[in-house]
């Protein structure tokens, strides 16, 4: 780890929070990292790629179409070499592309999209946003 901020590192904790949404664990949880745990685990040969254990209880208690592909994608994204990663714009697309085989429709209360992240390299929100929300955050 560089310890630098970049668009892959982005990625990567991006990634951690798509597996913090599958498990609904913290990162580091009793001294284990919740992505080595994912990754000891993983088989994807077997139902839910043999994750029952560690999935959230919740989820597993609902229709399931798309999960694989959302633990694919979130294995991707922390994949320990930066450049193997996917960029937002692709982790946005294949989000996309999850939701629509749940059937979801991806557009419906959305104000951005995946053409909302090609080639730009600023994020799609603005600094007073992010402010309000940080202001939320302190309450």
């Amino acid at each position: 780890m560089t310890q630098q901020l970049t668009k892959n590192s982005d990625v990567y904790g991006f990634g951690v929070l798509m597996i913090e949404l599958i498990t609904a664990k913290q990162p580091i949880e009793k001294g284990k990292y919740i992505v080595r745990e994912v990754r000891q685990k993983i088989d994807k040969t077997k139902d839910l790629y043999d994750l029952h254990e560690i999935i959230d209880p919740n989820i597993l208690g609902t229709t399931l179409k798309g999960l694989e592909k959302f633990v694919d994608l979130a294995m991707r994204c922390v994949k320990q070499e930066g450049a193997t990663r996917p960029t937002m714009g692709e982790v946005v697309k294949e989000i996309e592309n999850i939701i629509r085989i749940a059937g979801w429709n991806p557009n419906a209360a959305s104000v951005s999209t995946s053409v909302s992240y090609e080639g730009t390299s600023n994020p799609p929100y603005i600094e007073e946003n992010l402010i309000m929300y940080s202001r939320t955050l302190a309450r």
